[in-house]
């Protein structure tokens, strides 16, 4: 079974790939974490969706840790391989995560999952994703999402964007919403609105952390729908199209999305002030055995 890892837009948040400094007791990036879990799940293959400006370091920095392990391949999301009738020459920013994804579909022929580079999803969420892909082709829903309580996906510090899920009265996902710079304001989860003035969220609200479960045949929906995105707006400097995007438009088209809660808790390198507090719960659930010492056996 395998798993596209969203790895493209690395270098445009916290320290660029300084999100793949050490975190563990053996220099482990948090991808580290991630792909342990995804391999003690059950994934034999990791797509790791990357840019070429930076592929021989990503690759210095992963290559040789576990492709004794699992099959690792490489694909690659950047912009200068779109047609330039269809994009803005100056633009730089990468197209949004449909496209991460269409980037790793010569390497699906099964249901999958996508889950961010970035975010420590935890040993749980991927039991969950992977039991769940293994009943996906006979469900009679069309892909899954792990979410999250909105308490427990927050930083310590600084503003994140979080996915706020509102679900039918059937309990499957009706829609996604982004919410930009939400963070816990006199204890509480706030972001600022249209007018700059801080509204209140549920901490109990679901939250999609893009850890999504997917059958094949959603590809050729993303690819088309991407294609429609780039006739209209492909030479928007900024414009993007999401996952979540993409699947509020599914779910109005009648598609079905079982939303799958894990009990586990977040942890990312949304600010430098993160990495004290991820070290320590690192260190916690090694000694209470959740993860070994060592994560990686020597690839010889």
């Amino acid at each position: 079974m395998t798993l596209i890892v969203l790895a493209a837009t690395m270098g445009n948040k916290y320290g660029g790939l300084k999100q793949l400094e050490g975190i563990g007791p053996n220099g482990e990036t948090i991808l580290d974490f991630s792909v342990f879990d995804a391999i003690r799940a059950g994934f034999t293959r990791i797509v790791f969706v990357i840019s070429k400006h930076f592929d021989v370091e990503f690759k210095q920095l992963v290559s040789g840790k576990y492709e004794h392990l699992v099959d690792v391949q490489y694909v690659y999301q950047d912009i200068e391989t779109l047609p330039m009738e269809k994009r803005n020459p100056k633009r730089t920013a990468l197209y949004g995560s449909v496209r991460a994804v269409l980037m790793g579909k010569d390497w699906i022929s099964s249901p999958f999952g996508v889950i961010n580079a970035v975010n420590f999803y935890q040993k749980e969420s991927f039991e969950l994703l992977y039991n769940h892909l293994l009943m996906l082709g006979e469900a009679d829903y069309d892909s899954c999402n792990i979410c999250y309580r909105l308490a427990n996906v927050l930083p310590e510090s600084g503003g994140v964007t979080r996915g706020i899920c509102e679900l039918d009265e059937d309990g499957y996902l009706k829609s996604v919403t982004d919410r930009l710079g939400v963070e816990r304001v006199g204890g509480l989860p706030m972001y600022p609105n249209e007018v700059h003035k801080w509204e209140l969220l549920d901490e109990n609200s679901l939250v999609s952390m893009n850890m999504w479960g997917f059958k094949p045949d959603i590809l050729p929906k993303m690819q088309m729908a991407f294609d429609s995105f780039l006739d209209d707006q492909g030479l928007d400097m900024k414009a993007h199209f999401s996952l979540p995007v993409f699947m509020n438009g599914e779910i109005k088209h009648g598609a079905k999305v079982k939303m799958v809660e894990t009990p586990a808790r977040w942890m990312g390198l949304v600010s430098h002030d993160d990495k004290i507090q991820v070290l320590l719960r690192i260190n916690e659930m090694i000694r209470k055995g959740i993860y070994p010492q060592k994560l990686f056996g020597d690839s010889k």
